[in-house]
């Protein structure tokens, strides 16, 4: 069962990238955002050894779910980038104020995430015992990548994103006006050159 769940992980990180990839357009900003799921899994070992609590079958249940979650804050968080960097603004402005800017959604989706899950660790009943392995592995690994989606996926995407995004020119205002402006101005200079009978 471990080796199919370890499969199916695998599988589902490469679905994810590449349904992201279709989205953006582009390889590199989903490698930017799939770059917070190995902080999900530093999370998850450190709240599995603080908690003295095995890797079991229901833990690696909790791994898959938190894959969705914290691409999803990713996400939330690059998107919202790309936007302000197409608007014109400067890599460093872009990333600080699309941190900002989805601070509290993301916050949100984590405070929920989690305080749901709070009542599988703590509560006595059967079937929250049976689930606390999952409840532990989202919970911790779910708030270590919400610290590091908001201090080093921006870091991430100013390295490898220093160039401005691409923008398309769309021609002047005068009879030329769906040819781009360089063409518009060669084509002007090729008229002018010619001699007038």
């Amino acid at each position: 069962m471990f080796k199919d769940l370890i499969t199916l992980m695998v599988l589902i990180i490469i679905l994810v990238y590449m349904v992201m990839a279709s989205q953006f357009e582009s390889f590199m900003s989903p490698f930017v955002i799939m770059f917070s799921v190995p902080f999900a899994f530093v999370g998850v070992i450190l709240g599995l050894w603080l908690t003295n609590t095995a890797l079991g079958v229901m833990a690696m249940i909790g791994i898959l779910i938190l894959i969705g979650i914290v691409v999803k804050n990713g996400i939330v968080l690059i998107d919202y980038l790309i936007l302000l960097r197409e608007r014109g603004m400067g890599i460093l402005d872009a990333a600080v104020a699309a941190a900002r800017s989805r601070l509290r959604p993301i916050l949100m989706t984590t405070l929920t995430t989690v305080l749901a899950m709070l009542q599988m660790v703590f509560s006595n009943d059967m079937a929250s015992q049976l689930m606390s392995g999952m409840a532990i592995v989202i919970i911790c690994g779910l708030s270590y990548a919400t610290l590091m989606t908001l201090y080093i996926v921006p870091i991430l995407y100013d390295v490898l994103f220093k160039k401005p995004p691409l923008s398309v020119d769309v021609g002047s205002d005068d009879d030329l006006d769906d040819i781009p402006d360089d063409a518009a101005e060669f084509i002007a200079a090729q008229g002018a050159a010619q001699p007038q009978p």
